[in-house]
């Protein structure tokens, strides 16, 4: 293993691979269930419902 490296802040170059390593770790954490599994139930008997589209930012705006 090696001990030669340095941390610097994400840029916003680095979103997609920051993404992908969050959503392994978050399936590691649900056994391979999609993290929102579990809690779907619970948000739509408050009434919550999926959205219809996903809202996102782009980055550099």
């Amino acid at each position: 293993m090696t001990t030669d490296f340095s941390v610097r802040p994400a840029r916003p170059a680095d979103a997609g691979s920051l993404a992908a390593l969050r959503w392994t770790f978050k399936q590691e954490d649900h056994e391979g269930r999609p993290p929102s599994e579990r809690s779907a139930p619970l948000y739509q008997r408050l009434g919550f419902q999926p959205p219809e589209e996903l809202l996102e930012l782009p980055l550099g705006t």
